[in-house]
């Protein structure tokens, strides 16, 4: 069934999300990766960071690293304890602009924290800061003009309704996806560098919801 304002099926639309994925995926750099990985396992606390649906993100990786047994922390959630020389902060941010994680970034890298930046920018704010970053490209969808295809501008977020949006306004959902399908495939590969079985994992899931 076509939805409204488009000839594409949802599960057509499906696919075009699922396919600029995966050209995000294949272009992501092993040597990002493997900075990003190893400074996971060696950090003794992991505190994330972000804003808006990047924040999202954050959170549901904060909560998949617990699962795994290590110690991991929401920034600015009230029980968030100091963080500390060594420990190491992952910010999840598209644009490395927005003013209240570039701070959180500052702040961590100031109290001698190490900083992990999850971006489509590598000439960002905090792209400057940061000790190692991951490259989530999904700029050439998000903010590379606009598409003649509405379903293509609505899902790349390049689509703006009024005049009073940017058409060039950085970073679509297609960032926040990537980021997404990164941290679930870091966790499987943390899962098989510590050796974690699911049981164990399970073990570690809230019982008192």
């Amino acid at each position: 069934m076509a939805t409204m304002g488009t000839n594409y099926t949802i599960q057509e639309l499906m696919r075009l999300i699922i396919s600029a994925a995966g050209s995000i995926a294949d272009a992501v750099s092993d040597r990002e990766e493997g900075q990003f990985m190893q400074a996971l396992i060696t950090s003794p606390r992991i505190y994330v960071a972000g804003a808006g649906r990047s924040g999202l993100i954050a959170k549901a990786f904060a909560m998949r690293l617990m699962h795994l047994g290590m110690e991991s922390y929401v920034v600015g959630e009230t029980i968030t304890p100091a963080m500390q020389k060594g420990d190491l902060l992952v910010a999840f941010s598209g644009s490395g602009e927005t003013r209240s994680i570039t701070e959180i970034c500052r702040t961590a890298k100031a109290v001698g924290g190490r900083l992990a930046l999850i971006t489509s920018r590598n000439d960002s704010t905090m792209a400057k800061t940061a000790d190692m970053m991951v490259v989530l490209n999904s700029r050439p969808y998000d903010d590379d003009g606009l598409s003649s295809d509405f379903a293509i501008r609505q899902i790349t977020g390049e689509h703006r309704s009024g005049a009073a949006y940017n058409p060039k306004a950085p970073t679509g959902s297609l960032f926040e996806t990537s980021a997404m399908i990164f941290s679930d495939a870091v966790i499987l590969e943390l899962m098989n560098l510590r050796h974690t079985a699911m049981e164990e994992i399970v073990d570690n899931y809230s019982n008192i919801q």
